[in-house]
């Protein structure tokens, strides 16, 4: 938000940190600032059949499980350029491209998605050694 140069009200020309306007005695309010848009490339990540795998290894298990999983993935996402959004409970959204923009911000959500994938393999082949369960991702652009 910035300060506002002129009264909405009536027009006039404000003093610096005014809170009224001198001519009208409207109140001021800041200005928003103009909306961006850049292009961005989004990425999901969901767990295959979540509620099987918590139903098979009950609920802290499935905590520790994710926390690894989400743990992994953010790496990855950061170290392509990419931001997590939200975490889903299940899974992730990462936005590449924003805030800061970039070219290739496709390329590096590919990329991300590639390594996420092999990571969550890694993670899968402990989580099936250790609880006897198939433990997949998908990922979306």
């Amino acid at each position: 938000m910035k300060a506002a140069t002129a009264c909405a009200s009536c027009g006039t020309e404000l003093r610096e940190n005014a809170k009224f306007c001198d001519e009208c005695g409207a109140a001021v309010s800041a200005t928003a600032e103009p909306a961006e848009y850049k292009q961005v490339t989004v990425l999901f990540a969901d767990v295959v059949h979540s509620m099987d795998i918590a139903a098979a290894v009950g609920a802290e298990r499935l905590r520790e499980i994710m926390a690894e999983l989400v743990e992994r993935a953010a790496a990855v996402v950061q170290r392509y350029g990419g931001t997590v959004d939200k975490f889903t409970g299940d899974g992730l959204m990462a936005v590449f491209g924003a805030p800061a923009a970039l070219e290739d911000h496709a390329l590096r959500a590919c990329l991300a998605g590639l390594d996420i994938q092999q990571a969550v393999a890694g993670l899968g082949a402990e989580v099936e050694r250790r609880d006897g369960i198939d433990l997949r991702l998908r990922v979306g652009l």
